[in-house]
């Protein structure tokens, strides 16, 4: 018997999606192509209804195959599902799901307490996600998640440095802390409190070569002491994600988001204030445009914010409604094409603050992780800060020892959303 995962979303499901293959090998099924497979998993994210409109179309073609389906599924998709008579399993539910797949079996598999507890079946052998927590407490207007994967829940700090810990041993390079909220990480270690600083620094005590990042922080959980730990922690890398969302109070507030457009800057202040860094601590963000009832004064706020900031890099969106959201109840008043067009004018604002922050990185030596070869020839990685940097010169002889290792690099030329430079 074959299985099949298909994944959507965040770095998140991904992980969820190691913690699934490492069932499923434990059952003694093996890995192969969608078309081949017995059993076609779908890791499904309901955070925007393009995405599962996506999971729709793929399973259009699944005629004669048992579908399973799991991750972030909102009430109402689960109950479209349902009547096409798929298998939905909750990925919190993983330590059962051989006996909900294959019931009329015997199987024996070792059975941890909960999902976090799988050894996850890593699909790189230098990067790994390790989540600390799952689920959120926030209920901003627009999101899904509380609906999709619950409150917060914060794994023992004994546990997530355990794992970190042997990673590290077999050689990783990069760990990847994920939490919806990684600043209000609650956890235990024996029976004393441990916070996400705390964590952060038990592990960044742990010997090694490697490089600690976390994803992704809430600016009104953004602390002092988490931000003075970029100077501090000497694997921590210069790079931050932040969520802004809008450049408007009035938005902002009527997102739950808890903060102000100038409690943020004065954040974003305060983080490049304490950057004793080299490379320069890189800062990108998320921007929701046409969130209902959001004005052309709303909007322009927004620009002013990107334009003062000069964000490295902004994941942008469109508003679309979610079911059982807050927001879901407010009438959905901008267009489709004012959205696009909104995003779009926020895209050329990035465009030109990328490129200024990329070229004040033109002759600088830093550390680079290989992570992409193609043909053996073309080398690709990324920075000490998250840019993405293509590798020149004559590397073709020694490619396969680069790949998942650190080099040194001067940095030879600065592009729109990357960096070319040069083995040192």
């Amino acid at each position: 018997m074959t299985y099949n995962i298909t994944t959507f979303g965040c770095q998140m499901n991904i992980s969820d999606s190691e913690r699934i293959a490492s069932v499923m090998n434990e059952m003694g099924l093996k890995n192969a192509d969608q078309n081949k497979a017995d059993f076609l998993i779908f890791n499904l994210c309901s955070v925007r209804q393009t995405a599962v409109d996506r999971v729709w179309g793929m399973l259009r073609k699944t005629k004669d195959k048992t579908v399973i389906l799991t991750g972030c599924i909102l009430p109402k998709d689960k109950k479209k599902f349902n009547e096409k008579k798929y298998l939905i399993l909750d990925i919190k539910d993983l330590t059962n799901w051989p006996q909900k797949i294959q019931k009329n079996k015997k199987i024996s598999i070792k059975k941890p307490k909960d999902y976090f507890s799988i050894l996850p079946n890593y699909t790189s052998k230098f990067s790994a996600c390790v989540p600390i927590m799952t689920g959120c407490n926030n209920f901003c207007t627009y999101c899904a998640v509380p609906f999709t994967r619950g409150r917060e829940y914060s794994r023992p700090a004994k546990e997530i440095l355990c794992e970190v810990n042997k990673l590290i041993v077999q050689g990783v390079k990069e760990i990847i802390l994920l939490g919806q909220n990684v600043n209000s990480y609650d956890g235990r270690q024996k029976t004393k409190k441990i916070n996400f600083v705390q964590l952060l620094k038990k592990i960044d005590k742990i010997p090694g070569n490697y490089w600690l990042s976390f994803l992704t922080s809430h600016p009104k959980d953004m602390s002092d002491e988490l931000i003075n730990c970029f100077a501090e922690c000497k694997h921590l890398v210069p790079y931050l994600h932040l969520p802004l969302q809008s450049g408007s109070n009035k938005i902002l507030k009527m997102m739950n988001r808890k903060y102000t457009v100038a409690h943020y800057e004065k954040l974003i202040k305060k983080i490049r204030k304490n950057n004793f860094v080299n490379p320069h601590l890189t800062i990108s963000t998320d921007i929701i445009s046409g969130f209902p009832n959001e004005t052309k004064k709303d909007f322009l706020a927004t620009i002013k914010a990107m334009e003062k900031i000069k964000f490295d890099m902004a994941y942008l969106a469109a508003y679309s409604a979610r079911p059982h959201t807050a927001a879901s109840k407010l009438k959905d008043n901008i267009s489709k094409q004012e959205k696009e067009q909104r995003k779009n004018i926020l895209n050329e604002i990035l465009k030109k603050t990328t490129l200024k922050n990329n070229q004040k990185m033109l002759g600088q030596e830093t550390e680079v992780l290989i992570d992409t070869i193609k043909d053996n020839a073309l080398i690709f990685g990324k920075t000490k800060n998250f840019k993405r940097i293509k590798i020149n010169g004559s590397t073709k002889d020694n490619s396969k020892k680069l790949m998942g290792n650190f080099v040194k690099v001067k940095i030879t030329k600065a592009n729109v959303w990357n960096l070319e430079g040069e083995i040192i």
